[in-house]
This record gives structure tokens, C-alpha cells and sequence, in this order.
């Protein structure tokens, strides 16, 4: 996988041409005007780092790693919110979990906003649109109506492929297809953490000495946020790491990056799927996660949170064969995989959704090669839910801002390109003083936009308006 000059590939129409596949002939590329199919493969609770082909020595991913060599891997995709059932909601609706309403995993989305669904969307625009696994939205499985959808497996990772292999049998090919493959690891770690029985089959016992050494940066940051002391000892039934060692840590993320391995073998198995039933070569393929896992850093596990490793998540564009880029990984586009899922979606089924309303911005211009950017920011929201404690983040190309209710040390300015690893607080140190004004007022007028009167009322000590 290659970092690619954006610039001269945009100069240059060629440059496209050379990164897309070279044996590609005209008979297989999309016809002109012919809309192509669109396959959504996601996982739940996979940190972005969690592949091998991000670098990550301590875990196999070839399914995952030969999706990015076909397509474009994006580095910089953020979750909305980092729990599933909010994720889940914006991923559906295509805007942020206040504006439709949610706020946990049991909270159902505004029933206006359901109705302007993807699945709705979609099926709309003429596509067969089939659901395969975990939905959360918020029920576990896909309801029998209601959401656009026709459901072809419940929740179940081990059965996902054969469901998908039974539906495309069956398909005809008089619409076009729209596939969501919902699978639920590496989610295992929360049963794993709880000692309690794993969904899918034990791990064979492991010896310490085979188990990742611990991260960079393990430790607290400098001037840490209290509401994450708070969060932990609030609900150790999640955050049962109190009393952990080092090499509990260790066999932490070693169970980790199995589960990351289970579902990657599921994968694997649904993308042969596709290429068997004939729908690979065609179809835009989108893989992604609804949030990460704390995998340790700061000595956090679960989610929740607004620490990179929760919140940025995997994501890669595979798109029809011979339409755009492959084996590129993009470092440049800041993607809020919530709001931008919905409207790339629409963008390859030919809809135009209102850009009021729907804030997401296309990822196919970058997977084409067109352009190497999306947002100038992305914003992330969170509920602390054990001290009800509302928390919102905003990343820009260099600095991270973080900002939670209450407690000690509630603001955080991070440099994420000279301290990726969020190990010194910036928001108390004067040089920065620009930069965290900045922040706070691009926040303030985020919380205006969107209606958020909480966020609003927070910031406004910090970015009075002009």
C-alpha cells in the first residue's frame, strides 16, 4: 500500500488511469450511466490500528489487507459517537446521534429521521436493499419492517457469509443491489473483559510471553480529564481493570487482536461470497467500524471515550473495478464515517440528499482519485452514561480538541502529528492559546448549527460570539 501525490493525480486524468487496475478492459468497467452495486461490510468495536495493514505487527488481517490493496484506505475516519446504538443510529439516519435523539444503546432514533433512512433511501432510488446480521438500531436484529430493509440473517458472525451466499442466489439482477453485512466482533473483548462466556467459542490458552508488549502510551496523559477516573470507577462492571497488571493488560490485547482475527476470516469469507455470485468486481465496497476499543492506551478498555484509539475507526473504499484508486491509503481525508456513509451511499445510487440536512460529504470523490480531502473537521459526541456526563470532541488536519461537562481538567488540546499518542495536554500551556481559541469557538458554532443547547451552554464561557 503507497501514500499517493493527491495534486498530480488530480492534474492529471493519466494518473487515474495508471492507479486503477492495468488490466482492466472496457467491457469490465460499469456502463455509462449503469449504477453499480453497493456493499457496506462492517465490524464492531475495531480501533483503526487494529489491521496489518495499518503496521500492526500483533495481528493477521489478510481479508481486511486485500480489500485496502483494492481500493483506498482511510486513515483519518472518525466515528460519530464511540457506542455502537448512537453509531449505528447516525450511520442509518446520516446525521449526528443529538440531532436524531441518540444518546445509549437503547435509545430509538426520531421516526421522522428512521423514515429518511438509508435502507428507505435507497430502496427508494429502485436498489433491492438486503441486511445481513447485527442492526442495533436499536433492537439487536432488523425488524421485520420499517427500515427499508429486507433482513437475510439475524446477529450471527459464523453464518453471515452462508446468508449473504443463499440471498445472491436468489438475486436477479433486475435492481441494482445494496448489501449491508453487519458482523459483530471484535466485540468479544467486552465478554472477554467480564470474564464472562464468549459468543463464539472460547480462546485456547496462551502463554503471557506470546502477547503484545504494552503501548506508548499506556500512561495517563499530562493534566488527564477526571471525568475519565470518574467514568471507570462509576461502572466497573465495563471498566473491571482496576485491580488489572501489566500482563493482564498484555492478555487484554492479546485476546483483542484475536477477536480482530475471527471477524477478519468472516470477511474474508463474504468477499468470496461476492466474487463467486459475480457482484465484487461492480460494486463499490465500503468496510468500516461503528467505534473503536481503548485497547489499552491510557489504561482504557471499552469505549466511550474521545481518546483516538476509541473513536478513529477503520475505513476503506473499494470501488467498481476500472472507476478509481487502488492500493492507496489516504492520510489527508478527515472522514466522519456517520454522516459520511449516508451520503456516499446515495452518491453512487444516484440521490441527492438535501446538504442542510445531511452534512456528510461523498467519499467517492477521493476513492477516484478526484480529490485527496473531505472535511476541514470532524466532530464526535459522547455520553459518559455511568456519571451522565455529556463529553464532544473536534479534529482538525493537525490539533484535537476535547472538551466534557464537569471535573478537573475537563479541556484537552492534543497535537496529534508530533503526540498521535494524546500524551501531553496543550490546553494549559499559553504558546497554544491561538489555536485552543480557534478550537473552542469552531465547537461553540458546531453546538449553534446542529441545535445542541447543552454543548452551546458549555462552550459559551470559552467562545463568547463576536
Amino acid at each position: 500500500m503507497t501514500n499517493l501525490n493527491y495534486s498530480a493525480l488530480a492534474a492529471s486524468l493519466a494518473a487515474l488511469t495508471v492507479a486503477a487496475d492495468a488490466s482492466a478492459s472496457p467491457e469490465n468497467k460499469p456502463a455509462a450511466g449503469k449504477r453499480p452495486g453497493i456493499i457496506v461490510i462492517m465490524t464492531d468495536q475495531q480501533t483503526a490500528g487494529a489491521m496489518s495493514c495499518a503496521g500492526n505487527p500483533w495481528v493477521e488481517t489478510p481479508a481486511m489487507d486485500a480489500l485496502a490493496a483494492d481500493g483506498v484506505r482511510f486513515t483519518r475516519a472518525y466515528c460519530p459517537y464511540p457506542l455502537s446504538g448512537p453509531c449505528r443510529a447516525s450511520l442509518i439516519t446520516g446525521r449526528m446521534p443529538f440531532e436524531v435523539g441518540a444518546f445509549d444503546n437503547a435509545d430509538r432514533p426520531y421516526e421522522a429521521d428512521m423514515q429518511a433512512g438509508i435502507g428507505h433511501r435507497i430502496a427508494g432510488a429502485g436498489y433491492e436493499c438486503l441486511y445481513a446480521g447485527k442492526w442495533h438500531v436499536p433492537e439487536i436484529n432488523l425488524p421485520d419492517s420499517g427500515t427499508g430493509f429486507r433482513r437475510i440473517s439475524k446477529m450471527g458472525d459464523p453464518t453471515l457469509a452462508d446468508a449473504c451466499d443463499a440471498a445472491l442466489k436468489e438475486y436477479d439482477g433486475r435492481k441494482p443491489l445494496f448489501l449491508v453485512a453487519s458482523l459483530l466482533n471484535p466485540h468479544e473483548i467486552c465478554e472477554y473483559g467480564r470474564n464472562e462466556t464468549l459468543q463464539y467459542g472460547e480462546l485456547e490458552p496462551f502463554p503471557t510471553a506470546e502477547c503484545p508488549n504494552l503501548p506508548a502510551n499506556f500512561m495517563p496523559s499530562t493534566y488527564a480529564p477526571e471525568a475519565l477516573a470518574l467514568e471507570s470507577a462509576a461502572s466497573p462492571r465495563y471498566h473491571n481493570t482496576a485491580t488489572y497488571t501489566q500482563d493482564d493488560w498484555r492478555r487484554y490485547l492479546y485476546a483483542y487482536y484475536r477477536f480482530v482475527e475471527r471477524v477478519d476470516r468472516e470477511v474474508g469469507r463474504i468477499v468470496e461470497v461476492l466474487k463467486v455470485r459475480g457482484v465484487y468486481d461492480d460494486s463499490v465496497i465500503i468496510f468500516l467500524s461503528d467505534h473503536g476499543d481503548g485497547v489499552a492506551a491510557h489504561g482504557w478498555n471499552q469505549k466511550w471515550n474521545l481518546q483516538e484509539e476509541v473513536v478513529n475507526v477503520p475505513l476503506i473504499v473499494k470501488p467498481p473495478k476500472g472507476t478509481g484508486l487502488r492500493g492507496v491509503c489516504n492520510d489527508e481525508a478527515l472522514s466522519n464515517v456517520g454522516l459520511d456513509l449516508y451520503v456516499t451511499v446515495c452518491d453512487y445510487a444516484g440521490v441527492v440528499p438535501d446538504p442542510e440536512r445531511y452534512r456528510g460529504r461523498s467519499l467517492r470523490p477521493v476513492a477516484e482519485g478526484r480529490q485527496a480531502e473531505l472535511h476541514d473537521v470532524v466532530f464526535v459526541e459522547t455520553l459518559l452514561s455511568g456519571v451522565g456526563m455529556r463529553g464532544w470532541s473536534i479534529v482538525g488536519k493537525r490539533y484535537k480538541y476535547v472538551l466534557y461537562q464537569w471535573g478537573r481538567n475537563r479541556e484537552a488540546l492534543y497535537d496529534l502529528e508530533t503526540d498521535p499518542g494524546e500524551m501531553v495536554n496543550l490546553a494549559v500551556d499559553r504558546r497554544y492559546e491561538g489555536e485552543l481559541r480557534h478550537m473552542r469557538r469552531a465547537l461553540y458554532d458546531w453546538g449553534v448549527r446542529i441545535g445542541d443547547p447543552k454543548l452551546v451552554r458549555n462552550m459559551r464561557p470559552f467562545a463568547r460570539p463576536e
